[in-house]
């Protein structure tokens, strides 16, 4: 049966991997094989640019629906503005 890690554990064991701590401190210290280490020490490398993207993307994404739901709103009060003045100047 094979050993499966969570996500904290990878990131905190690539993490001191690229620190520069010694590879055989880090197998014993987290109880995992060298060729892990190895292996999310070169994914975190590879793929540690894909974080800080994600996250600027979503940001972008929740601005523009709140810009969005803003400018509905805008259009909703003008309309009823519109109204009130009809009903008023009758």
């Amino acid at each position: 049966m094979r050993k499966t890690h969570d996500a904290i554990l990878k990131f905190k064991v690539a993490l001191a991997a690229l620190t520069g701590q010694p590879i055989t401190d880090i197998c014993k210290q987290y109880e995992v094989a060298e060729s892990l280490v190895h292996k999310w020490k070169k994914q975190l490398k590879d793929n540690g640019t894909v974080i800080f993207s994600q996250k600027a993307k979503k940001q972008e994404e929740s601005h523009e629906a709140e810009v969005a739901k803003l400018y509905q709103r805008i259009g909703q009060l003008i309309t009823e503005l519109d109204f009130l003045k009809k009903v008023v100047e009758a």
